[in-house]
């Protein structure tokens, strides 16, 4: 199995003080015009011996660049879970269904089942494809994808990324396989109204201590549900927390070949239990209809989660959605205990590429070109560039009326800086998945100590052919 355990190293030395909590400017959209982008024609498009370019993107490892061209006229074939990608390379890179064929599977499963398939023989296989988060190291850390050096994208056209874009990305040798347009830093999203109600206040800045540790998110569950009698929970369960639990630690689930629980995470044996035992939370999962159900019913006071989540599953932005949170307005957004990101799509090329120099145009036009990713900021969008995030932190068109006015970039960009994707392994989703089992049936007495939890989850990863 492999395993990534190499060290984050941090992008920008920029530091973004100060949250913007009262400000009422809705967000405006600008008009950019796309670049377009020269490919120069060799006469071999193979990769030749790597050598190590430092100044670039230290930390990472950089392939020969060379210039690349079409191996045939043939349309490119792009794969992806949904047709967010494409629509961003019409917009943005000039291209039509003249100039590509695309296969859209929505079904994770059925989607990896696909890929799968035509990765292992190349009949039929993408050009380019993406994949969402949950599932994209798999690909990204496989043989199934080639380097962007083998593309003919230069480490030096990415050193605006967040560096948790380009690590995750990067196998284990360190070399960049794949690129993002966006960033799913998360933060602590709260109803303003319940937050001042049960905790005192409602100003993001104020209320931040009430999260700044794991011991202090129990004692304000213990005051929100002490205050209301139980009717209102801090959290719908203890699955909210779990990512930015996750992140904590130093650690991957596997290191030298061996399963590894970090002791960095085993305190959240007993924070789960905590709140299970004081019944401190609604026992929701994440995902469930019980969760989703609590987000407009004024009975759960934070949701954890990126931008991209407040807007399509909290529903709080009405320029996104047709159906809107009838709380919108009354939410902002405040750190979580630790930075972490969550969600996200990669585009990467697969080792049957053959329109190496429209594949390199598409995703330089979409990921790397700065106009094209300052429109998207405009939208509202967290994009993935440092330099436009830090901009945009300070600046008072992102005050979004949504969030009852507040801008929450500085917030998010924080976190993006700080995430860190060195630990997280090809079967990551997996894992996580089983760990989260054990946790569940811990807190409710299954087991009769963190042991047993623990080499429960070991036996399920085994049932699970993961190790």
């Amino acid at each position: 199995m492999k395993t990534n355990r190499l060290a984050a190293l941090l992008l920008s030395s920029v530091m973004v003080t100060g949250v913007i909590a009262s400000c009422n400017l809705p967000v405006e959209e600008t008009t950019t015009v796309p670049e377009t982008t020269e490919t120069t024609v060799q006469t071999e498009p193979e990769v030749t011996e790597t050598t190590a370019v430092p100044d670039d993107l230290p930390g990472y490892k950089e392939l020969s660049v060379v210039d690349v061209k079409d191996e045939t006229e043939d349309k490119i074939m792009i794969y992806g879970y949904n047709s967010e990608f494409v629509g961003l390379a019409e917009k943005y890179a000039g291209i039509t269904t003249n100039d590509y064929s695309f296969i859209e599977v929505s079904d994770s499963a059925d989607y990896q089942e696909k890929l799968d398939a035509v990765l292992s023989d190349g009949n039929d296989a993408p050009d380019i494809f993406t994949c969402d988060a949950a599932y994209a190291r798999k690909y990204l850390a496989s043989d199934n994808t080639i380097a962007i050096n083998d593309i003919g994208i230069d480490y030096s056209e990415c050193t605006n990324m967040f560096d948790y874009t380009l690590r995750y990305a990067s196998d284990d040798d360190s070399v960049i396989k794949g690129l993002t347009w966006k960033a799913c830093p998360c933060g602590i999203f709260y109803e303003r109204s319940l937050a001042e109600e049960y905790l005192g206040t409602s100003d993001p800045d104020e209320l931040a201590s009430s999260f700044a540790t794991w011991d202090a998110v129990i004692e304000s569950a213990r005051k929100v549900n002490s205050a209301s009698d139980g009717s209102v929970k801090l959290m719908s369960g203890y699955t909210e927390a779990y990512d930015s639990f996750l992140f904590g630690r130093s650690n991957g689930w596997v290191m030298d070949g061996t399963v590894n629980i970090d002791p960095s995470i085993e305190a959240i044996f007993d924070f789960a239990k905590n709140l299970y035992d004081e019944d401190l939370t609604f026992t929701d999962e994440r995902w469930s209809s019980g969760w989703s159900d609590r987000m407009s019913d004024k009975s759960v006071v934070t949701y954890w989660g990126s931008l991209q989540f407040a807007k399509y599953q909290l529903e709080l932005n009405p320029g996104e959605r047709t159906t809107v949170n009838p709380t919108s307005g009354d939410w902002g957004v405040t750190a979580a205990p630790a930075d972490y990101f969550n969600g996200g799509t990669w585009v990467m090329a697969s080792k049957y590429c053959d329109k190496k120099a429209v594949a390199a145009d598409i995703i330089r036009a979409v990921c790397i070109n700065e106009d094209n990713l300052n429109d998207m900021v405009g939208r509202g969008e967290f994009v993935n560039n440092v330099k436009l995030m830090t901009e945009a932190a300070s600046d008072d068109k992102f005050c979004l009326e949504w969030l009852g006015g507040q801008n929450p970039y500085s917030i998010l960009l924080k976190s993006a800086l700080n995430a860190d994707a060195s630990h997280l392994i090809a079967d990551e989703d997996a894992y996580d998945l089983a760990f989260i089992s054990v946790i569940g049936a811990y807190s409710e007495g299954s087991f009769e100590t963190i042991e047993e939890a623990k080499e429960a989850f070991k036996e399920q990863l085994a049932e699970d052919g993961l190790i």
